[in-house]
Formats: C-alpha cells, structure tokens, sequence
C-alpha cells in the first residue's frame, strides 16, 4: 500500500452500488472491515478497492465510512460502537440509508463528526448529497474530491426535507403522469401516442419552471379559467370518478401551495357532483372546523 490509508470501511453485503462506481475509490480506501474478515475480503473485491482486515486495523484511519443493507446498518454500527478506539478526530459517514445525522449522536457524543452521505440519481457520473457537521463536511470534501466525485451539500439536519423532494419528483410523479396518460388514451389515443403527449408536456413544463420558476406556473388553473375546470371536472368524474377526485385534490393543493384562492375551485367542486369536494372531506378528517 503506497498511500496514507485515511479512509476506512465498516461494511456488509451488498455494499452501496455508488461505492463500486467512484473512479479513484483505490487511491483512498484503505483498511476495509466487516463482521469476520472473509466477509471483509468479498467486500475489497468486489469494490476493487481496499484491505480486507479486522475492526482494530481501522484504528489509524480520520474518515470511516458505513455501508450495507438498510437491515444491517444497525449491526455495523454496533461494530463501530464496540471498537477500541477512541472518537476524537474521526468522522463517521453512513452511506446511502434513511437514518440522518440526528442518529448518530451517541457518537457525536463521544468526539466524532458525523455525517451521512447519499447517491442522487439521475446524472451521469456518481454524484452525492451530503449531511453532516461542519468537521465531518471538511472530510467528505476532501474524499470527494480525491475519488472525483461532485457532490451537493445540505443545510445540516435537513436530509428529510430533501428527500420528500426527491419523493415529489418521482415516486409523487408518478401517479400525476399515470393520470396523464389516462386521460389522453381514454380520449381515444393510443398508448405511444399518449406516452409521448405526457412526456413532451412535462419537459415544457420543466423548461418553464427552469427559465421563470413559479411565474411560469400558467393554463386554467392559475388564470382562474371556471367554464374550462367545470368543464373538465364534469368530464373527468364521467368518465372515472377516481381521476376526477384527483384532479380537484391536486388542483386545490397546487393553488394553496402556490398562494392563490381556492375557494372559487371547491365551489365547482360542489357542482360536480352530490359529495362533499375532497378539499372538505380532507378537513373533516383532521377534525373539522371545530364547531
């Protein structure tokens, strides 16, 4: 080993697939260790990267890095908990879990940084969020920048915040786009043609937003346009009831979240049909008016 070994691993199988992608992961992993060291050596070759080694061997390394299967984090954590080593100066990174930095304080609490670090789909190369204090940032900047890998840094403890956005646009995007298509195949297109109307809307819309953010937020809704959202809702709750509640659900939601009044839409809502709008029924839910 020709280099300084800063960078340790505590890992299970199957590691994070982002580890495997990062070019120069070679030049800083050093010891690499995991609940015996047969599991440790599977681990290095895989990664193509690393020493396989026991837990004590880690004790000379300032960055130690946690990576496995959402089930087995736990374990590996008490592996670290449980090692000889004293805190102070190191850093402890989860990669790629739900868990925060919020848990990771017993840590904390004896001396180390502590941050977590996640791979963001959707790009080319490998490239990261990252959550952590501030020692723990100088260590992951320094990492990441020797293995090559970009990376957006997060206000500290707002990893949920940004995953609910992560959440918006994609699982929450789906069933929006799934709506879409629905309703251009039950006007009579075929599924190509529909696929293909819902992608061309939805990268104009993209193009909007990048270019005028919510000042490009335009149609019916925002112009306040009544005859056309009655008659889309009549139409919608015709031909399925289902895309029908939907449409008035999100619809209500989008002018709340964007600042505009939305009583004029709940009122067209009580026109389509003899239920209460699902804006209503929502605050029925949470407990009414409290009348």
């Amino acid at each position: 080993m020709n280099f300084d070994p800063w960078v340790g691993l505590i890992a299970a199988g199957p590691v994070s697939p982002a580890l495997a992608r990062l070019p120069d992961l070679h030049t800083q992993l050093g010891p690499v260790a995991a609940a015996s060291v047969r599991v440790a050596s599977r681990i290095a070759n895989q990664l193509k990267a690393g020493q396989p080694t026991r837990i004590e061997q880690l004790q000379s390394t300032s960055l130690l890095l946690v990576s496995g299967p959402e089930s087995a984090i736990p374990a590996l954590l008490n592996l670290a908990r449980d090692a000889p080593w004293e805190w102070q100066n190191k850093t402890l990174v989860l990669l790629d879990t739900r868990l925060e930095g919020r848990d990771l304080q017993e840590f904390a609490g004896r001396g180390a940084a502590v941050a977590t670090l996640d791979p963001i789909d959707g790009f080319g190369e490998v490239r990261f969020c990252v959550d952590g204090d501030a020692a723990a940032l100088r260590q992951l900047k320094r990492f990441l920048g020797a293995v090559r890998a970009p990376y957006f840094t997060l206000e500290q403890g707002k990893k949920q915040v940004f995953s609910a956005g992560l959440a918006f646009t994609g699982t929450l995007a789906t069933p929006l786009l799934a709506a879409a298509v629905d309703c251009f195949r039950n006007a009579g297109l075929d599924p190509k043609q529909a696929a293909a109307i819902a992608e061309r809307t939805l990268l104009s819309t993209l193009r909007a937003w990048q270019k005028a953010g919510r000042q490009g937020w335009t149609g019916v809704l925002p112009q306040r346009d009544l005859e056309s959202v009655r008659r889309q809702l009549a139409a919608l709750e015709e031909e399925n009831s289902i895309l029908g509640a939907y449409f008035a659900e999100t619809a209500h939601m989008a002018l709340e979240l964007f600042g505009h009044d939305a009583a004029w839409l709940q009122a067209l809502e009580q026109e389509a049909g003899p239920e209460e709008p699902p804006a209503k029924r929502r605050g029925a839910a949470a407990g009414g008016d409290g009348g």
